[in-house]
């Protein structure tokens, strides 16, 4: 009877639409639900609509969270400028903010339900084994299924997050949109600064937005070496990313203006929306 008496619980959830989250007090209420999305880099991503009184710095320390690196993963929203009521704002969740498993049954007070939006190309086996670490059975049972049949955009329940939000101990793998990664190459680019002066250059890059990719993180440059970490800054977007050198720039194959050629993904963790737009570098 209890285990039916959950089941009928967790059903109730999902007639919980996707809406604003919080109020002009707070960022997490009791009505909310967590709606979460894994993106091309394997972040688990949650919407947030701003509400009247809430701000981008609030918003960042309650999700235990920089700004800048609040900013690194909404390209549209611009600082300066602000937003208003409803404008959505990208939330990275780490997997250890929310709880997966629990041995006294449904959490009664203080925590929210957090649901997984299915997306095409999704199997069970990789939402419960490789997006969140749940045994197949448990998450069937959590969502009273008895097939593992899917749609795309289906909600899954997998946890329940705390109402107060996130340390910022468990942010620190998101600090960059790619996570370790990136910090690795910025890394690089710091310790080769602290030895030699970097050289400078500001001009058009260039991507390909029809080609697609996963998490890569390099450029093309006409001089700097191969292997080396060129950072790249988007001044109108106000972001800074490292890119490792794969390749110099081939002749001919671009003009002259362009001074580096850029993955998708570098592009996009700049905010690009042109093939062209104008970037600032420091290389050695």
């Amino acid at each position: 009877m209890r285990k039916l008496l959950n089941s009928l619980v967790f059903l109730v959830l999902f007639s919980i639409s996707a809406g604003a989250t919080g109020d002009s007090l707070s960022y997490l209420t009791p009505k909310d639900t967590i709606f979460l999305k894994v993106d091309d880099f394997g972040n688990k991503i949650f919407c947030h609509q701003m509400e009247k009184g809430q701000t981008l710095y609030s918003l960042a320390r309650f999700y235990g969270l920089k700004v800048n690196a609040l900013l690194a993963y909404n390209s549209h929203v611009n600082p300066e400028i602000g937003f208003v009521p409803g404008t959505p704002v990208n939330i990275p969740i780490p997997d250890s903010a929310f709880i997966k498993t629990w041995e006294h049954g449904y959490p009664k007070a203080g925590f929210v339900p957090v649901v997984y939006v299915v997306k095409h190309g999704d199997t069970f086996y990789r939402i419960a084994k490789h997006y969140f670490n749940i045994p197949l059975d448990t998450l069937q049972f959590w969502n009273g299924l008895k097939e593992t049949k899917m749609y795309t955009g289906m909600k899954l329940h997998v946890g329940f997050m705390p109402l107060d939000g996130i340390p910022d101990s468990l942010q620190r793998a998101n600090y960059n949109p790619i996570g370790t990664k990136m910090q690795q190459l910025q890394w690089k680019f710091e310790q080769r600064k602290s030895i030699d002066a970097p050289s400078f250059q500001n001009g058009a890059a260039y991507w390909q937005r029809e080609k697609r990719g996963r998490s890569d993180y390099y450029c093309l440059h006409r001089t700097a070496p191969v292997g080396s970490v060129i950072q790249i800054k988007n001044p109108m977007r106000h972001k800074t990313v490292y890119a490792k050198v794969l390749a110099p720039i081939p002749d001919r194959a671009y003009g002259d203006d362009i001074i580096v050629v850029l993955s998708p993904t570098i592009a996009k963790l700049l905010g690009a929306r042109d093939p062209k737009f104008y970037v600032e570098l420091k290389y050695f």
